[in-house]
């Protein structure tokens, strides 16, 4: 006799009681192939390979084209390599066949007025002298990248995508203001507190009101400081954040390109506080593994006064503010780190601090100090035209994700020599940069090491958005005890084995008392991706432990027929919560109604504790069709042990169905199960199965 399903569910019963879990919300699916039955890796290009473009001038600035392979050394982390090859590279006016591809992208970092009028006028100039046969983009970077004009050789094109750069407003401080507000915030925060130590040493045995009023004064000053200082460190940290975030998008998309490839980047110096450094230094490394130079000019131009004396004059400042704390008797340790902290802080807003490392460790050089840009940017356009390219093999054959120093020396004698400074050492191409926290994980991949001691889950749903195309939610599911420092990564490889999408979050996790009763950790991200045949790698590595460990999943992506009855992924649901009530915006694609469904990853549910099986499944009919007949059952080994009786389920107002109920399973014996659904709409019939096991 069949087992009757339950239509009637209570959402909110479904575990709503138990403990939140980490991080976003999640999705799921069915278990992926062994880890023997993962697609190969593929070797990027500057790996397995080392390509590095080298520049080389004389004493009197001219460009060497006849180097030769006896006059190179290159060594890595200091052992010397045997270079392999070294031609010289030659763009000819006009794009002659054959000739290599030049791609040049001008991104203009958020400026102000006067920069961004000086800006213009040297971006026009350098698309002027120009010669035919390369390709320019623009780009614009304030809380994203936005392109003005993608690559093209139409001269008149990229003129109106520059004009039209002056007219954008930055919507927050530029570089040179935000200094200014920083040393005068420093200046008044040092008069004030000079102020208010006079006034303690006059009150010296003056009446308790004038302590009184002392310590008020006191108070207020030190709100006021700890609110400036707050808000010029999430600032700086909004700006770096997007500035930096933006040149990794730029870099990725110049990865794809072949031949020569470059970003004149207009700034007036890059906000990179330490909360940034990590992400900096990954736009570095992202743009010599794909082998973009950048080559930055200080869009401030040439100042009245040099950043190094408006540098000076802060730091001048902070010293001024910790003899000012020491005479009153109030340097604490914690006074000391905090002024040091804005020491640092303030040597890091200095433009020569990150526009000159940011070319020089890249192969290009920076411009700065000058009103005229037009000799600097035709030895940009002489060297993108032509350079060296040398190669190599590595000899170091361990790709343990760690950045590799490369130093290029040439033995005649020469005035420069501009090249790549290293590499971070990954086997598997991947179509985004690399992020620092994400390399350790990486080549955890590549060494193909054992799962580890990590207990890891993790599935993916499609949910049809359009013809041959899916939103696709990933979530992956680790046990935290004793860990501290985790990243979790993932890899989407389609059918030949191409990474076509990569995700990572990091995961501080402090030791707390029972660690063994601790909530796992919930990562969740969401991609899109047409029809086909998926594979997924999952990864978790501890940074302090080096514990780590590794899952699979598999994913189709049905291609779907217009008109047609299209069903997303059958999800396993563990438990459900109450959303906020009145959220905009469009529904997650795990939300049914007013609540969030949370998937079970590798559900396993115990035999007579009452407890049904509860699952989801998303449908869209096709036009005209009231809806669909939907029919449940269990199965072991491939037969059929357990049905519900076949029902109809019509769509909503938007013309989808979510169809949320429950399955008892007390009656079925312990084992490992299939969970089966078929939908119809009298035309067309979907069938979607999920994996469970049941326990004694």
């Amino acid at each position: 006799m069949p087992l009757r399903l339950g239509l009637a569910l209570s959402l909110l019963a479904l575990g709503a009681g138990s403990a939140p879990a980490q991080g976003p919300p999640p999705p799921g699916l069915s278990a992926g192939p062994s880890p023997e039955a993962r697609p190969p890796l593929l070797a990027p290009v500057g790996t397995e390979r080392v390509e590095v473009d080298l520049v080389v001038r004389d004493k009197d600035g001219r460009l060497v084209r006849d180097l030769r392979l006896d006059e190179v050394e290159v060594l890595e982390d200091g052992v010397r390599q045997d270079v392999e090859s070294l031609i010289l590279v030659e763009h000819a006016a006009g794009g002659e066949p054959g000739a290599e591809p030049v791609y040049v992208a001008l991104a203009f970092d958020r400026l102000g007025p006067a920069s961004r009028r000086f800006a213009r006028r040297a971006a026009l100039e350098y698309l002027a002298g120009r010669r035919q046969g390369s390709e320019a983009a623009v780009f614009a970077i304030d809380r994203g990248l936005t392109v003005l004009q993608g690559f093209t050789d139409d001269a008149p094109a990229l003129r109106e995508a520059v004009e039209s750069m002056t007219s954008l407003a930055a919507t927050t401080l530029a570089g040179r203001h935000e200094r200014q507000l920083t040393s005068n915030a420093y200046h008044g925060l040092g008069e004030g507190l000079g102020q208010a130590h006079v006034a303690a040493a006059e009150s010296k045995g003056a009446p308790e009101c004038r302590g009184r009023e002392e310590v008020r004064i006191r108070l207020n000053e030190m709100l006021e400081s700890r609110l400036v200082e707050s808000f010029e460190s999430l600032e700086r940290d909004q700006q770096g954040f997007a500035s930096t975030h933006a040149l990794l998008s730029l870099v990725g998309g110049l990865s794809t390109l072949p031949g020569r490839k470059a970003v004149l980047l207009f700034s007036e110096g890059l906000a990179i506080p330490s909360n940034v450094e990590a992400t900096y230094r990954s736009v570095i490394g992202a743009a010599n593994r794909a082998r973009v130079s950048v080559y930055t000019l200080d869009a401030g131009g040439l100042r009245v006064e040099s950043p190094a004396d408006e540098l000076r004059r802060t730091l001048d400042m902070v010293k001024t503010r910790a003899r000012n704390e020491s005479d009153g008797g109030r340097l604490t340790e914690e006074s000391l780190l905090s002024l040091q902290e804005r020491n640092e802080s303030a040597m890091r807003l200095a433009p020569a601090s990150t526009l000159t490392p940011l070319a020089d460790q890249t192969g290009g050089f920076a411009l700065a100090g000058t009103n005229d840009l037009a000799e600097g940017l035709s030895r940009v356009e002489e060297e993108l035209r032509s350079h060296h390219l040398l190669s190599y093999a590595p000899r170091n054959r361990d790709f343990d994700g760690r950045f590799r120093a490369i130093r290029v020396r040439v033995s005649r004698p020469h005035g420069r020599v501009q090249a790549r400074k290293g590499y971070l050492a990954l086997r598997t191409a991947l179509p985004v940069p690399a992020l620092p926290h994400e390399a350790p994980a990486l080549a955890r991949l590549d060494a193909r090491e054992a799962p580890g001691d990590v207990p890891l889950r993790v599935q993916a749903l499609q949910f049809p958005q359009g013809e041959g195309e899916a939103r696709v939610p990933i979530l992956v599911e680790a046990e935290p005890g004793g860990l501290e420092d985790l990243t979790i990564l993932v890899l989407v490889r389609d059918a030949a084995g191409q990474v076509v999408a990569k995700a990572s979050q990091q995961y501080a996790l402090p030791g707390l008392p029972g660690e063994a009763t601790r909530a796992p950790v919930l990562f969740y991200r969401e991609v899109r991706l047409p029809a086909g045949l998926y594979s997924l790698e999952a990864v978790a590595q501890d940074a302090r432990s080096s514990r780590g460990g590794q899952a699979t999943a598999s994913l189709e992506v049905p291609r779907g027929e217009p008109g047609r009855l299209r069903a997303s992924s059958l999800m396993v649901v563990r438990r459900a919560e109450k959303l906020a009530v009145g959220r905009e915006g469009d529904p997650g694609p795990l939300e049914y109604q007013d609540v969030l469904l949370y998937p079970d990853l590798g559900p396993r549910l115990r035999r007579g504790s009452g407890q049904p099986l509860a699952f989801f499944l998303r449908a869209w009919p096709a036009p005209g069709r009231p809806g669909v007949d939907a029919r449940v059952e269990v199965l072991r080994s491939g037969r059929p042990v357990a049905a519900a009786s076949p029902f109809a389920v019509r769509p909503d107002a938007d013309g989808r169905i979510g169809l949320v109920s429950t399955f008892p399973v007390d009656a079925l014996a312990p084992g490992a199960y299939e969970l089966r659904v078929t939908l119809t709409d009298g035309r067309d019939a979907e069938t979607r199965t999920a994996s469970l096991a049941i326990s004694p």
